[in-house]
C-alpha cells in the first residue's frame, strides 16, 4: 500500500478554510444581518444630513432598500479597494526559481529584530516607490498649469515616464531580500516590477484627479496642494501597506474568511463614520438607481408640465438645466442643479418628464 499523504495539497487546504469561513459566517447570520443594517442605515444617515435630502430613514422605501445599498456598498468599497491594491502584487511574485518573494520579509510579530528590520525596511522602499512617484505627478500638475503643450513638452512626458518607471522598479528590487543576488533576479520580475510602476501611476492619477478638483475650487496654486497631495500619498502608502499585511497575516491564519470579513465590516464602519465619505458612497445606490446610473441628467418635459423657472433651461424650455437626481420617492425625482452650491432641492413628479438624458 502507498503511504497515506499527511499533508493536503492547496486546494484542499483552500476549500477546507472556506467551508469553515462559511460555517463560521451562517452561525453568526442574526448578527450580521443586524450589522449590515445598520451600517447600511449609517451611510443612508450620512447622506440625508450631508446633501439634506428630505428621505425620512424610517419610510418602507428606504428600510427595504438598506440591503440593496449594503450590497452596492459592498460592491463599490470593494472595487476601489482592489484598484488601489493591484500594485501590490508585485510583492507576491516569485523573485526567482527558488520562490523568494519581497512579502517574505513582511511580519507583524515581533519575533526578532533582524525580522523586525526587515519588515521596516521593505515598507520604507515601498513608501519611497509611491513618494518617487507622487512628485512625478505633482510636477505634472504644475507643468499643466504653467507649460504650454507642444512638441518638447510631448518628448519630455514621455522621457520623464520612462525614467520615473525605471526609478520605481531600482526602488523595488533594492528591497529584495539581502540573500537574493541580483543576478539571480528572473526578467520575468523585471517586467513584471515595470509593469507595477506603471499601474501604480495610474492609481496615484485616478486619486489624484478628483483631490486636485476638489481643491481648484478654493486656489490654483501648486504649491499649496502640495501637502494635500502628501496626505493623499500617506494614506496611499496606508492603504497598500495595510493591506499587504492583511494579506500575509491571513495565509497563516485558521479561518481568513473570517478575518477578511471582519476587515471589510470595520473598513465600511470607519468610512460610514466620516460625513462626507459616508455621504458620497451611500448616495450612489440611490443616485444611480433613480438617474439610470447618469451622474448629470437632463429632464425633457412633458407638455402639461408646470416646473420651476430655476429648473428650465433658457434657451430650451422644453428642457431643464443640467440636474442631479439625489434620489426618487413617492413618484418624485429629488433633484438639485448639478453646479448648485446651495442645498436647495426641487420635487419633480414623474408625470412632468418625458424623458431622461444624458447631460452634453
Amino acid at each position: 500500500m502507498e503511504p497515506e499523504n499527511s499533508t493536503p495539497n492547496k486546494v484542499e487546504r483552500y476549500a477546507t478554510q472556506l467551508s469553515n469561513g462559511l460555517l463560521w459566517l451562517n452561525e453568526r447570520a442574526w448578527p450580521l444581518t443586524v450589522g449590515i443594517l445598520s451600517v447600511a442605515g449609517l451611510y443612508l444617515y450620512q447622506y440625508i444630513q450631508v446633501e439634506k435630502v428630505p428621505l425620512s430613514i424610517l419610510s418602507g422605501a428606504a428600510f427595504t432598500a438598506l440591503p440593496a445599498m449594503f450590497a452596492m456598498l459592498v460592491f463599490v468599497i470593494g472595487m476601489m479597494g482592489a484598484s488601489i491594491l493591484i500594485p501590490t502584487f508585485i510583492l507576491f511574485k516569485r523573485l526567482n526559481d527558488a520562490g523568494v518573494r519581497l512579502s517574505d520579509q513582511l511580519n507583524l510579530s515581533a519575533q526578532s529584530p533582524q525580522v523586525t528590520a526587515q519588515h521596516r525596511r521593505l515598507l520604507l522602499h515601498w513608501g519611497a516607490s509611491v513618494i518617487v512617484l507622487g512628485v512625478f505627478w505633482l510636477c505634472a500638475v504644475y507643468l499643466s498649469a504653467n507649460v504650454d503643450s507642444g512638441p518638447l513638452l510631448t518628448t519630455s512626458w514621455i522621457v520623464a515616464i520612462v525614467l520615473v518607471v525605471l526609478a520605481y522598479v531600482w526602488i523595488i528590487i533594492r528591497a529584495r531580500p539581502a540573500h537574493v543576488a541580483l543576478r539571480d533576479i528572473s526578467g520575468e520580475f523585471w517586467m513584471a516590477s515595470a509593469g507595477a510602476g506603471v499601474i501604480q501611476m495610474l492609481v496615484i492619477l485616478i486619486v489624484t484627479v478628483p483631490v486636485s478638483r476638489a481643491f481648484s475650487e478654493y486656489s490654483d496654486s501648486v504649491v499649496l496642494f502640495a501637502p494635500f497631495m502628501a496626505a493623499e500619498l500617506l494614506v496611499l502608502f496606508l492603504i497598500q501597506g495595510s493591506g499587504a499585511c492583511l494579506v500575509v497575516s491571513m495565509n497563516d491564519h485558521k479561518n481568513p474568511v473570517a478575518s477578511a470579513a471582519l476587515a471589510a465590516f470595520t473598513l465600511l464602519i470607519v468610512l460610514g463614520l466620516i460625513p462626507a465619505t459616508g455621504a458620497k458612497l451611500g448616495g450612489m445606490p440611490l443616485q444611480a438607481s433613480a438617474s439610470g446610473g447618469r451622474a448629470c441628467t437632463l429632464m425633457v418635459w412633458s407638455a402639461e408640465a408646470k416646473v420651476p423657472a430655476a429648473l428650465t433651461d433658457a434657451q430650451s424650455p422644453q428642457r431643464s438645466v443640467k440636474l442631479r437626481i439625489l434620489a426618487d420617492s413617492d413618484g418624485s425625482y429629488i433633484v438639485r442643479p448639478s453646479q448648485a452650491k446651495e442645498k436647495t432641492i426641487t420635487f419633480v413628479p414623474h408625470a412632468n418628464v418625458a424623458q431622461l438624458d444624458e447631460c452634453p
